[in-house]
C-alpha cells in the first residue's frame, strides 16, 4: 500500500507526504461510523431514530423491551459510553456492558453481546426489595429504581440473575438502567439506541403472553422461567449449542461487602439457640427463675448486637427503619420483622421475672425462642430465594440451623458453668457431638461438589479451593482444637468456666469463618461480560 502511495505521489509530482496521503484516503472510506455521522447531520435527531423506537405506547398486555441484532453488533462499546455519558454516571459506574460468546475448537464461534436491564415481566429485584425501591411502570413495563427510597442493602443484586443492579459506593445506593424512560416519553431514543452506528439496538413493543417462560435469552444466561426477561437477541445465524461466555470459567470471589452480615447471622443464630436451650431446660425444670433470666439475657444481648451490626453493611443505614415495607413479598423484610420481635420477647421475659412467675416466664422464653427460630428460617429463605446454586435449601438450612444449635448449646454451657450448674457439661457434650456431625457433613459435601462437575455448586467449590484453601485449613485446625478441649471440659464438669469460654470462642471463630466465605464463594449467574 505504501509503495502504491509513493508511485501516485511521484507520478503527480506532488510534495504531499505519505502520511498526508494516507489520511486523505482514510477520509474517503465509507465506514459505519462515517455513514452514521453523515445521516445524523442530515436529519434531525427525532427523524433519525424514529424507526428504532415505538411511535405509540404499549396496549394493555404489552410493554417495551430491548431487541439486539447480534449480526450488527461489533463490540465497539459506543452504547456503553453513551449510556455512561448521557445518564451522568459516576466514574467506574456502568449500566450497560459488553460481553463475548465463544465456541470450541471443533465449532469456532465469536460473538459480542451488549446487555443492560431486561425489564423483566416478573422482576426479581422488585420482588426482593425490602423498601419497595423498584417500580414497574403499568403502561410501559419499564422497571425503574427509586433512588430516594433505596437503603443500599444490595439484596436486589443478589436477587437479579443477570447482575444488572450495580451498587454505587459513593452514593450508598443501587442504580440501574431505566431504558432512558424520560427520553422515550418525549419521543427520543435511549442513549444506547442513538449511539450504535450499526443500529444493533432497538426498542420494541412485546406482548407479555409471548415473553418466554423457559430457556435462556442467550447462551450462558439464567433460565427465563425465573424473571421472564423481555430482551430479545436476534441473529440470522443460530447460536451453536456449545457457545458459552468467554468469562464462564473465571473463578472470582464475589464482592466482600457483606462482612457485617456474616457477624449478624452467626450472632443471631447463636442467640436463637440460646433461647432454645433455655426453654428446654425450663420445661425440664432444670433452671430456677433467676438462672433462666440470666441465660435469656445473654441470648438477648447477642441477638441485639447481631441485629445492630447488620445495619453496617447498608449504604444508607439511617434509613434502615424502612425495611419492613416489603414484608408482603420480601424475605428480607420478614427476617427483619422477625428479629424485631426479640426486644419485645426480652421485655416479656423481664416482666415475668420481675413478677416472679416461673410458668409465665417459661411461656415468654418459649415464645421468644419460637420467634427467633422463625427469624433464622427467614434468614435461610433470604438466600435460598436468590436461586444461587451454593445457596440451595439443603446447604443453607444445614449451615444456619446447625450454627444455631451448635453455638446455642455452647452459649448455654458457658452461662450455666458461670453460675455453677452441672448441666453445663451436658450442653457442651451435645455441642461436641453436633460439632463433629456438622463438620463431617460439611467436608463430605465440599468434596462431592469439588469432584463432581455435575454438582450445582461445583464452581463455588472450585472457588473455595483456589482462593480460600487457607481458611478451610484454619477451620480444620479450629475443629481439632475444639475436639481436644471439649472432652477435657466434660470430664472436669462445671468447675472451669474459662475452658467453656475457650471452647465457645473456638466454635464461634470456626462458624464465623465459614459465614464469611459463605458470601464470597457464592458464584451467581450473570450475563456474558458483566
Amino acid at each position: 500500500m505504501i509503495r502504491d502511495l509513493e508511485r501516485s505521489i511521484s507520478a503527480g509530482g506532488s510534495s504531499v507526504s505519505i502520511i498526508d496521503a494516507a489520511l486523505r484516503e482514510q477520509q474517503t472510506l465509507r465506514t459505519p461510523v462515517a455513514l452514521f455521522a453523515e445521516e445524523y447531520d442530515a436529519k434531525s435527531v427525532r427523524e433519525r431514530f424514529t424507526h428504532l423506537i415505538p411511535l405509540s405506547k404499549p396496549s394493555p398486555g404489552e410493554q417495551y423491551g430491548f431487541e439486539v441484532n447480534l449480526d450488527a453488533c461489533t463490540g465497539c462499546k459506543a452504547c456503553v459510553a453513551a449510556c455512561h455519558s448521557l445518564n451522568g454516571l459516576d466514574e467506574g459506574e456502568s449500566w450497560r456492558d459488553m460481553g463475548l460468546l465463544v465456541g470450541t475448537r471443533k465449532q469456532p464461534y465469536l460473538q459480542t453481546v451488549t446487555t443492560a436491564c431486561h425489564h423483566c415481566a416478573d422482576p426479581a429485584c422488585a420482588e426482593g426489595c425490602p423498601v419497595l425501591a423498584y417500580d414497574k411502570d403499568a403502561v410501559t413495563g419499564i422497571v425503574r429504581h427509586l433512588d430516594d427510597q433505596c437503603i443500599g442493602c444490595s439484596y436486589c443484586i443478589l436477587k437479579c440473575p443477570y447482575e444488572v443492579p450495580k451498587f454505587n459506593l459513593k452514593r450508598g445506593i443501587v442504580r440501574k438502567c431505566d431504558m432512558c424512560q424520560g427520553r422515550l416519553a418525549e419521543g427520543e431514543a435511549p442513549a444506547c439506541v442513538q449511539s450504535c452506528p450499526n443500529e444493533a439496538i432497538k426498542i420494541k413493543v412485546v406482548k407479555l403472553d409471548a415473553v418466554p417462560d423457559r430457556g435462556s435469552i442467550i447462551a450462558g444466561a439464567f433460565d427465563s422461567s425465573y424473571t421472564r426477561p423481555t430482551t430479545t437477541y436476534v441473529s440470522a445465524q443460530p447460536t451453536p449449542a456449545a457457545a458459552r461466555p468467554a468469562d464462564a470459567g473465571r473463578l472470582d470471589l464475589d464482592e466482600a461487602h457483606h462482612d457485617p452480615l456474616a457477624w449478624m447471622l452467626v450472632l443471631t443464630q447463636m442467640s436463637a439457640g440460646g433461647f432454645i436451650g433455655c426453654a428446654i431446660a425450663m420445661w425440664l425444670n432444670l433452671l430456677t427463675l433467676s438462672q433462666a433470666a440470666i441465660t435469656s439475657a445473654a441470648a438477648l444481648t447477642l441477638g441485639l448486637i447481631g441485629v445492630a451490626l447488620s445495619t453496617l453493611h447498608l449504604g444508607q443505614p439511617l434509613k434502615a427503619w424502612r425495611a419492613f415495607l416489603g414484608w408482603r413479598k420480601s424475605w428480607l423484610s420478614r427476617e427483619i420483622m422477625a428479629f424485631g420481635a426479640l426486644p419485645a420477647g426480652g421485655q416479656a421475659i423481664f416482666a415475668t421475672w420481675w413478677l416472679g412467675n416461673y410458668e409465665w416466664m417459661k411461656l415468654a422464653v418459649t415464645g421468644t425462642a419460637a420467634a427467633a427460630v422463625i427469624a433464622v428460617w427467614c434468614s435461610v429463605m433470604v438466600y435460598v430465594d436468590t436461586r444461587r446454586p451454593f445457596w440451595s435449601m439443603p446447604n443453607v438450612a444445614a449451615k444456619f440451623l446447625g450454627t444455631m444449635l451448635l453455638l446455642g448449646a455452647g452459649l448455654c454451657s458457658l452461662v450455666w458453668s458461670c453460675i455453677g450448674l452441672a448441666i453445663a457439661a451436658w450442653a457442651m457434650a451435645f455441642a461436641l457431638i453436633f460439632r463433629w456431625s456438622l463438620s463431617i457433613w460439611e467436608i463430605s459435601s465440599y468434596r462431592r461438589a469439588l469432584e463432581n462437575e455435575e454438582c450445582l455448586w461445583h464452581k463455588s467449590a472450585r472457588i473455595l479451593q483456589k482462593h480460600l484453601a487457607k481458611r478451610i485449613e484454619l477451620r480444620g485446625l479450629l475443629l481439632i482444637a475444639t475436639g481436644l478441649v471439649i472432652p477435657v471440659i466434660i470430664s472436669a464438669g462445671a468447675s472451669v468456666p474459662w475452658m467453656f469460654g475457650l471452647s465457645l470462642l473456638l466454635m464461634f471463630g470456626s462458624q464465623l469463618m465459614e459465614r464469611l466465605y459463605f458470601f464470597t464463594a457464592a458464584a451467581g449467574s450473570k450475563m456474558p461480560g458483566n
